[in-house]
């Protein structure tokens, strides 16, 4: 800071003694928008309010919305770390301005947008130390250790090394959308899209940005400070594109091993490429996810990829653009993850998803069932023939049922069969007594 103790909040709003630095919305369907925009920690929000509120949340989706100049260090990388690791999947929205411990909060999204004229800032971390010469280099060792830690959040999110990063936060560096997705902090820019006359006005970026006293940093915004490092565009990583997508079993191998010895289809089913390999040799791709080519994108082998991308013998800056191409893939699926998670979480509590419940029942419930048709024993003919002694002959209906639908089953074998139904369909109190022998 320079030596200047400042917040960033304006003189009226502190004067005000707002609190609202957060609000969090449960929108339904499983989905809830947590909205940031103020400073964070000793003005602000802190991260044992929000804690509370996040633990809350028991939902599949997280849209999060950042507009702050930043704030407290550790209150920011605590509430990283409490967005990282809910389980929902976290969409992050830079509304206007992520900077300082702001951008490591919007790096907590799985999918990082940035919005028209938004603008992203890092920077060292500065602090207030009062004492004799041993307290301030005390103070200074904390400071650089902190700057350190955040360095390697940029770095595994963006590629890099954490020393790269650091480097560019002594600098403090500040990016307009395009030039925070191009340097990996971000995934995309989002589209500009029309308002309907119907929709109340939003202030733009621009304005929202106008509303923080940024002479406290060393530039006053991006428009004051010079054009960031940027990394050259990465060829070898797979641009993004999105596809339909199959959540299976994946045997990268075996799949790699049925593909043609062609570049076009290695390309098109792999997330990285070794520009100086042979460009239709097989062994020139890593990260394969696709079985064809046009084919849709296997999310167990994007997730597989992304658990295994930091120790892949690739070039660290070109780690973030597979990132992007596999996590992109994740996304287009998260939509029919959700459905099936509220289909499992709906079936185990026995309230039916929209249809009607066709759970197996239990072993004590089969016993006071009728023996199952000849329709389901047709549609898995192992599960009826295992479930057999359960099920008793209440009356010589069900046995004269039971044998007609096994005869028809196996007609080749009827006589052998008939004896073996003739036992199962014996006295329930002899049965027991076989299997206890």
């Amino acid at each position: 800071m320079h030596g200047k103790m400042r917040s960033t909040r304006p003189v009226a709003s502190l004067r005000q003694g707002r609190t609202d630095w957060y609000r969090i919305t449960n929108l339904g369907q499983s989905a809830a928008e947590v909205v940031i925009y103020d400073e964070i920690g000793y003005f602000g929000v802190t991260a044992e309010d929000f804690m509370s509120e996040l633990r809350g949340l028991d939902v599949s989706a997280i849209t999060l919305r950042v507009n702050s100049p930043g704030g407290e260090i550790f209150d920011g990388i605590a509430i990283h770390n409490l967005l990282r690791s809910h389980r929902a999947q976290v969409t992050t929205y830079v509304d206007s301005l992520a900077a300082s411990i702001a951008s490591v909060i919007a790096l907590a999204g799985d999918r990082v947008i940035m919005q028209p004229h938004s603008q992203m800032m890092i920077h060292d971390g500065s602090g207030l130390a009062i004492g004799n010469a041993a307290d301030m280099r005390e103070t200074a060792d904390l400071l650089d250790r902190q700057s350190d830690n955040i360095a390697g959040i940029y770095a595994e999110r963006a590629g890099g090394t954490p020393e790269e990063w650091r480097e560019r936060m002594r600098a403090e560096t500040w990016y307009t959308a395009a030039e925070a997705v191009a340097a990996g902090l971000a995934d995309e820019v989002a589209e500009t899209r029309q308002r309907p006359d119907t929709e109340p006005d939003r202030p733009e970026p621009e304005q929202m940005a106008a509303s923080w006293d940024l002479s406290l940093f060393r530039y006053a915004g991006r428009s004051e400070a010079p054009a960031p490092a940027v990394p050259a565009p990465v060829d070898t990583a797979s641009s993004v594109h999105h596809t339909d997508t199959e959540d299976s079993s994946w045997d990268g191998p075996a799949a790699v091993a049925k593909m043609p010895a062609d570049g076009s289809v290695l390309r098109a089913t792999h997330a990285w490429r070794d520009p100086s390999g042979d460009a239709d040799a097989k062994a020139t791709y890593k990260f394969p996810h696709h079985r064809e080519k046009g084919g849709p994108a296997n999310l167990a082998a994007c997730r597989n990829g992304l658990a295994r991308l930091d120790s892949a013998d690739i070039p660290d800056g070109e780690r973030a653009g597979v990132r992007a191409h596999l996590q992109a893939h994740l996304s287009d699926g998260n939509t029919d993850d959700q459905a099936d998670h509220e289909l499992t979480a709906s079936a185990a509590d026995g309230t039916p998803a929209g249809q009607q419940d066709t759970a197996v029942p239990d072993t004590d419930t089969a016993r006071d069932t009728e023996p199952p048709t000849s329709e389901d024993t047709v549609q898995d003919t192992s599960s009826a023939v295992s479930d057999t002694e359960d099920t008793p002959a209440d009356s010589p209906t069900a046995d004269d049922d039971w044998a007609a639908m096994t005869a028809a089953l196996i007609p080749d074998d009827a006589d052998d069969w008939s004896a073996l139904v003739s036992n199962l369909t014996t006295d329930p109190a002899s049965s027991s007594a076989a299997a206890d022998a």
